[in-house]
């Protein structure tokens, strides 16, 4: 066993939520992965749940596939170890760890990173999904790609005993990630790249039906019925413009406006990510190289980042004067895309 150990990661193309950071941050530079990637990632969904941390409502919006992608992914093989199996396997949690990655692969799960953030004790845990992807035994560190400890996504160390205290307290209904995948009980997610062989081509055809329903905002989520029960109130598609607007509004009129702008991020990932689809179906012949598409495409980005980056802004300040100009830049984002992507979608069906 070596003293150090990094796997390879690279800084993610999409951060808005951790599955998504963890699995660009593993393929986002992958040829064969890219296949796979610019196949999906297309359709945007939205619904309403109970905030894990705070127990308020949330309007949780998301690409798909989301945090199933880390499972159904074709260039990555991942293992549910539940709490049990890496005890009886290892004995204990930086034992186990180490051991994982020496052998390639990388570790995922929900840790209190309350625990990791305060030297004191405290009487509330922050449940959180870290990604692990290297260790210095000298330095008694693990690497960790997280939002937590600082203000964007990054890539940093936490401690063999931050690590420890974290894993220990989180109990089966702490664990928002594992229970659902491993039927109400607890454990970590154990990631390998298995990206050498190609096994998987672009889906031109998925890519069709999917911005079909992207753009008529249909109900996708009908297709994996067989994976888990339905929420009612699901929408999808450019419907999540309407939906998300409609969140923004209602709290613009609040008098001490608590925005979550969670969803305005995971919509500037979702315009981040179409365009480099457009670069890279033109450039691998899919579709004919269309400069216009593009410089139309980027004025989306640019428009919903605008509109991200003043909410950001109207949140701090509490200037709710600016709403107009959040309103135009998104109206804007929404009709420019919907434009365009049906052009996209008419020169595919005719290629």
């Amino acid at each position: 066993m070596a003293n150090m150990k990094k796997l390879k990661v690279t800084y993610p193309t999409i951060t808005s939520w951790q599955w998504h950071a963890t699995l660009f941050s593993i393929l986002s530079d992958d040829e064969n992965a890219k296949k796979w990637i610019y196949s999906n990632y297309i359709q945007l969904r939205c619904y309403n749940i109970q905030e894990i941390f705070t127990g308020d409502d949330m309007l949780f919006a998301d690409i798909m596939p989301g945090s199933s992608s880390l499972k159904e992914c074709p260039y990555l093989i991942t293992s549910l170890m539940t709490k049990e199996q890496i005890e009886s396997y290892c004995g204990n949690i930086i034992d186990f760890i180490i051991k994982t990655i020496d052998l390639n692969g990388y570790v995922y799960g929900v840790f209190d990173e309350a625990k990791i953030l305060c030297d004191t004790e405290v009487d509330y845990k922050f449940p959180h999904e870290l990604f692990i992807y290297g260790y210095n035994i000298d330095e008694e560190i693990f690497y960790v790609g997280d939002f937590t400890f600082k203000d964007h996504y990054s890539y940093t160390t936490v401690s063999f005993k931050d690590v420890e205290k974290g894993y220990e307290v989180i109990t089966a209904q702490d664990d928002h990630m594992f229970k659902d995948d491993y039927k109400g009980t607890r454990g970590l997610y154990v990631i390998l790249k298995n990206s050498d062989t190609p096994y998987y081509e672009v889906d031109i055809e998925l890519i069709k039906t999917t911005l079909r329903e992207y753009l008529n905002s249909m109900d996708t989520k009908n297709h994996f019925r067989m994976m888990r029960n339905r929420f009612d109130d699901t929408i999808f598609g450019v419907d999540v413009y309407d939906r998300v607007l409609s969140r923004i509004n209602s709290q613009m009129s609040e008098e001490e406006p608590d925005f979550d702008i969670r969803a305005l991020h995971l919509m500037y990932d979702h315009k981040v990510l179409m365009l480099e689809r457009l670069k890279y179906l033109m450039a691998n012949d899919y579709m004919e190289y269309d400069k216009e598409i593009l410089d139309e495409y980027k004025t989306v980005v640019v428009n919903m980042l605008a509109a991200r980056n003043l909410l950001v802004r109207i949140s701090i300040t509490g200037d709710t004067g600016a709403a107009v100009r959040f309103k135009k830049y998104f109206n804007i984002a929404k009709e420019k895309e919907v434009s365009i992507l049906l052009k996209v979608l008419s020169l595919l069906d005719n290629k």
